[in-house]
């Protein structure tokens, strides 16, 4: 299951245009670790697993924000950053992350 979601992610990932403008990738950056400072925030986690949760939320927003993927790719691109917040995340964390909806939410879609 873990290598079908690697392939997955690495499909999805290289499927970016390489030739992103450099606003977007900003953007994307800065809405990633945004979005990772409210959960280590939220969470408690440490700076290495805020980190790491920013690299995965940059490509989340970068993935996201390609206009040529298809809803159904996007939903499961979506599924896959679900499943990986899961796999590194405790299940006290995680039920933790799951009573606060709105902010589960905003890191999965």
């Amino acid at each position: 299951m873990k290598k079908l979601i690697a392939a997955l992610t690495l499909i999805l990932a290289f499927s970016i245009n390489a030739n992103a403008q450099d606003k977007n990738k900003q953007s994307a950056y800065d809405l990633a670790k945004k979005q990772a400072s409210e959960l280590t925030e939220y969470l408690g986690l440490d700076n290495t697993q805020n980190e790491n949760f920013a690299r995965l939320l940059e490509q989340k927003f970068s993935v996201l924000d390609n206009k040529d993927l298809t809803k159904e790719r996007k939903d499961e691109f979506s599924r896959v950053i679900e499943a990986k917040i899961r796999a590194s995340l405790d299940p006290n964390l995680m039920d933790k992350l799951e009573k606060n909806t709105e902010l589960f939410e905003k890191l999965i879609h």
